[in-house]
């Protein structure tokens, strides 16, 4: 069984459909996430394998995070990508790194709460699965059409 652009197509919306929710919900830092992701479709034996290359913290978005301290730098970084304005802390404008950890201090404490996007985005697509399978038996159809013509030869 081969890969066709209509299952192309279809696994295509389905990535497009994640990118959107992360886009909709406002989780779009520097845009990599959803600019780098892409999906792989491969036909293994009886097996057809969908998956997305997404950028390693596509997991912490997911899945969040236990309490922890995480760096300060990269949390400066995502804080300048943001844009994030401080807003006066009891009665001072923190600085950026000072929001930073502060930032870190509440992960630290809380950790991240998870976005489950990604399951969510596969749970709300039945029409897609549907379309997958429904593409599948066609093509497995075609094929075993083909090969009851070849032995009536």
């Amino acid at each position: 069984m081969e890969v066709t652009n209509e299952i192309k197509a279809i696994c295509s919306e389905l990535l497009e459909r994640y990118k959107k929710s992360i886009e909709d919900s406002g989780h779009v830092a520097s845009g990599g996430l959803v600019n780098n992701a892409t999906y792989q479709v491969m036909v293994n034996g009886s097996w057809l394998e969908v998956s997305f290359n997404l950028e390693e913290h596509w997991k912490y978005l997911e899945n969040g995070t236990r309490p922890h301290f995480p760096p300060i730098n990269a949390i400066e970084q995502w804080i300048s990508v943001k844009q994030i304005v401080p807003r006066p802390y009891n009665g001072k404008v923190p600085t950026t790194r000072q929001l930073a950890f502060l930032i870190a201090r509440g992960i630290s404490k809380n950790g991240t709460k998870p976005t489950k996007l990604l399951q969510t985005t596969i749970n709300n697509s039945d029409d897609l699965i549907a379309k997958l399978i429904d593409a599948l038996a066609n093509q497995l159809q075609e094929e075993i059409q083909e090969e009851i013509n070849k032995e009536e030869i």
